[in-house]
C-alpha cells in the first residue's frame, strides 16, 4: 500500500500473466515465426497424376545458392498432405559422370526418400524399392 498525492491509501497490484498464458504465447510464437520465415519466395508446383508438390526455397531473396527447400506434397485424391524440408540433390547420375550438377531436390521422411526432379519426375523410394515414379508438369 502507498499513499497518493491526496493522501488516499492505494494498493499496488502487480499483474503477472499466468504461466499457462506465457507457455501458450511461446508456443504460438514458435509456430508462427517459422511460417513467416518460410513464406514462399519463388515457389514452383509440380503436378503429377497422383500428387501436387510445391517446392519453396527457404532462403532470402538475395541468396543465389539456396541449400534448404520446403516440400509440400498433397495427394490429389484423398487430399492428405506431407510437409518436409530438404536440399538440392542429384538424381541418378550417368555412369562415370559423378558428381553431377543438382538436378532437383531431395527430401527424407523416416526411411522414405523423395526426389523431385527439375525435369518433372517425382520419385519415392524406401531402401532400394521404388514406391512411386511419376512424371508431371511444372507450373508457377
Amino acid at each position: 500500500m502507498f499513499a497518493d498525492a491526496a493522501g488516499s491509501a492505494r494498493r499496488v497490484i502487480h499483474w503477472r500473466p499466468s504461466l499457462s498464458l506465457e507457455v501458450d504465447m511461446k508456443r504460438l510464437a514458435a509456430a508462427v515465426l517459422p511460417l513467416i520465415a518460410m513464406a514462399p519466395l519463388h515457389a514452383a508446383t509440380l503436378e503429377t497424376r497422383t500428387y501436387t508438390v510445391e517446392i519453396t526455397p527457404m532462403c532470402g531473396e538475395r541468396v543465389t545458392d539456396c541449400e534448404q527447400f520446403a516440400y509440400a506434397g498433397t495427394h490429389n485424391r484423398n487430399r492428405s498432405r506431407l510437409n518436409l524440408v530438404g536440399k538440392p540433390g542429384q538424381g541418378p547420375c550417368p555412369r562415370g559422370n559423378a558428381p553431377c550438377d543438382p538436378r532437383g531436390w531431395q527430401f527424407q521422411d523416416g526411411d522414405a526418400n523423395y526426389f523431385v526432379g527439375q525435369d518433372g519426375w517425382l520419385v519415392m523410394t524406401r531402401g532400394t524399392k521404388t514406391l512411386l515414379r511419376e512424371h508431371g508438369t511444372w507450373r508457377d
